[in-house]
């Protein structure tokens, strides 16, 4: 039998989701952690970890419940492949000093200051750095993945500097798909790593997108 433990563990920030299996009556609950402490050693394991149970679907909506966002839980367990841990039981707020100073960092705002931007947030649940730019006389927010990476933030520049053009150019891509939705409001512009772009509309109508590079213009358009 596998070796069972009982760990203090330190849930992320996503949602704890359940997984369906071939086995009628049963499913997987899931649910990522950054930590957890062994309390027969005391030893604390940081990384990208993940609880599961096999549940009957009444019973994983309690498990769900149970395994918050960026909380501390304690329950017990058996390891399983490629970081999961198995839990045996439904999972009980915890107290643990050690662990609790790891989530105060875990949950600790996270900011980069842009010398021509201002001050980028790190949101959690997307994993982008995020920043409310002036945009013809309004503002957007501007996504980045990476503030290492200079790149987005080049090309968010350019793009600043010729508003109006890229944006008629984007609306103008989104009308061939639905013309109503053209007319939404712009909201958020996500640039990648390598300077690859998205303008994000939104409105009555739905949700658009149009995306391209500085080099080939608006190429792509989608409407939700």
């Amino acid at each position: 039998m596998t070796e069972q433990f009982e760990i203090v563990a330190l849930t992320d920030v996503d949602v704890a989701y359940v997984q369906p299996t071939p086995n009628e009556g049963e499913v997987i609950v899931r649910k990522s952690i950054t930590a957890y402490k062994r309390l027969d050693n005391g030893k604390v394991q940081e990384g990208l970890f993940e609880l599961a149970a096999l549940a009957a679907p009444a019973r994983a909506q309690l498990f769900r419940i149970s395994l918050p966002s960026d909380t501390l839980v304690r329950v017990k367990v058996a390891k399983g492949e490629q970081g999961k841990l198995w839990m045996t039981e439904l999972p009980a707020p915890a107290k643990d000093e050690e662990m609790e100073a790891l989530l105060a960092e875990q949950v600790a705002e996270k900011t980069v200051e842009d010398e021509h931007f201002g001050v980028f947030k790190f949101d959690r649940e997307t994993c982008v750095y995020q920043c409310e730019i002036d945009w013809r006389e309004k503002k957007i927010t501007l996504e980045v993945e990476d503030m290492e990476e200079t790149k987005p933030r080049e090309v968010a520049r350019a793009l600043q500097q010729e508003a109006e053009k890229w944006e008629l150019a984007a609306r103008a891509q989104i009308k061939t798909v639905k013309p109503a939705a053209s007319r939404m409001s712009l909201r958020t512009l996500s640039v990648d790593d390598q300077g690859a772009f998205t303008f994000w509309f939104a409105g009555k109508a739905g949700i658009a997108c149009a995306a391209g590079s500085l080099e080939e213009g608006i190429t792509d358009a989608t409407v939700i």
